[in-house]
C-alpha cells in the first residue's frame, strides 16, 4: 500500500487510493491529524495574544516616556520603538493564519474522501458485491 504520510515530516502525500480499505486508512488519517491540530491551534491562538498584549503594553510604556509635545508625536515615537513587538506580533498572527487554512485544507480534503467513500460504497451495494 502507497504511504498516506511522509513519516519524517508528517505531511500527508497525494496517492489515488486503491482500494476502499486504502480509502479507510486515509479517511481515518485525516481525521486524526485534524483532531491532534486543535491543541496546536488553541496554543497558537494564546501565542498570538500574548504577543499582542506585550505589543500593547511596551507601546504605552514608550508612549509614556516619550518626551515629544504632541499626542501624534508620542504615538509616532512608540510605533518606531516597538517595531520588534509589531514584528513579533505579525508573526503570531501569520503563523496562526497558515495553521487555519492548512486545517481548512485538510477538512476540504477530508470531506471529498469521505464523498468518495460514500460514493464507492454505493456502487458496491448498486453492483451486488457483497451479496
Amino acid at each position: 500500500m502507497t504511504e498516506v504520510a511522509n513519516l519524517t515530516t508528517g505531511e500527508i502525500v497525494d496517492f489515488e487510493p486503491a482500494s476502499p480499505i486504502e480509502l479507510e486508512m486515509i479517511i481515518r488519517e485525516l481525521g486524526d491529524r485534524l483532531e491532534r491540530a486543535v491543541p496546536v491551534i488553541k496554543q497558537l491562538w494564546s501565542n498570538r495574544y500574548a504577543a499582542e498584549r506585550k505589543l500593547i503594553e511596551e507601546k504605552a510604556k514608550a508612549v509614556i516616556r516619550s518626551g515629544a509635545g504632541s499626542v501624534t508625536e508620542k504615538r509616532a515615537e512608540a510605533d518606531l520603538a516597538t517595531m520588534t513587538y509589531r514584528h513579533d506580533f505579525d508573526t503570531a498572527k501569520e503563523i496562526l493564519h497558515a495553521a487555519e487554512e492548512l486545517q481548512k485544507a485538510l477538512t476540504a480534503k477530508l470531506y471529498g474522501y469521505l464523498n468518495l467513500n460514500k460514493a464507492l460504497a454505493s456502487s458496491y451495494n448498486a453492483s451486488g458485491v457483497g451479496r
